[in-house]
């Protein structure tokens, strides 16, 4: 069965998604890391991995690591609407940057009995 004609052609795009590591300094204040964190899931997009800490404390900087998925338009309209927010001093994709290192961590409780 053919579908409804339409006055507008929307062309159907299937690019793959890529995962990107962005690092974020953003301004250590009081609420930042909700704003930066609504704007992801305000938008749909999605969190593979978090990571915040102070990294100078006397500029009141922090950064936030943040591992995300999309198509390259996505990733590039992630980038632009972040550097765009008023607490981000700098957005740097680490994928695309350069080399870089990729560590997991892991906490692991033990109990030993003599």
């Amino acid at each position: 069965m053919e579908q409804p004609a339409s006055a507008y052609f929307i062309e159907e795009r299937h690019d793959p998604n890529e995962t990107h590591t962005l690092s974020v300094l953003v301004a250590n204040e009081p609420g930042v890391l909700a704003r930066v964190i609504g704007l992801f899931s305000g938008r749909g997009y999605n969190i593979e991995s978090l990571t915040v800490s102070e990294t100078e404390s006397d500029k009141h900087v922090s950064r936030i690591t943040i591992v995300t998925t999309g198509t390259p338009m996505v990733i590039t309209q992630i980038k632009h609407q972040l550097d765009r927010m008023i607490p981000v001093h700098r957005v740097v994709d680490m994928t695309v940057a350069g080399g870089s290192i990729e560590r997991e961590l892991a906490m692991v409780k033990l109990r030993a009995s003599n």
